[in-house]
């Protein structure tokens, strides 16, 4: 099955899709970073001096995977209105619920729970307009 997931994909597609989804990721913590920062009760100083630049890398390689695998099972004959609601039910669905799910149990504060979830993983989020 993985085989015949990957097999048809055009990897520059994805490569440049990868690319864009990590953009969006930079410009959406870049602008909300604050509110962020604040619900999840770190300092701009915190962050600064126990930041491990390799999370870069590693991001960017898991986005890779996800790309690749959405682009494999989205097809290639999919419309552009077909793959836009297909990036929105994988964002709400699969990767909103289940981030829910693992945030209830992760015993943080309510506001950085709902800051992640109210701002960034339902209303145009990063993950979702990646996705798409």
């Amino acid at each position: 099955m993985i085989s015949n997931l990957l097999s048809n994909l055009d990897w520059l597609a994805v490569l440049l899709a990868t690319v864009a989804y990590f953009v969006i990721g930079a410009a959406w913590y870049g602008i909300l970073g604050k509110g962020w920062m604040e619900a999840a009760g770190l300092s701009k100083d915190q962050i600064n001096n126990n930041f491990n630049k390799a999370i870069y890398g590693v991001t960017f390689l898991l986005e890779f995977v996800i790309v690749a695998c959405m682009c494999g099972l989205m097809g290639q004959e999919l419309s552009t209105g077909d793959a836009v609601q297909f990036g929105l039910v994988i964002g709400l669905i699969f990767s909103g619920l289940t981030t829910w799910i693992h945030n209830l149990y992760s015993m943080r504060s309510k506001n950085l729970i709902l800051y992640r979830h109210f701002r960034s993983d339902i209303f145009n989020s990063f993950s979702i307009v990646g996705y798409i």
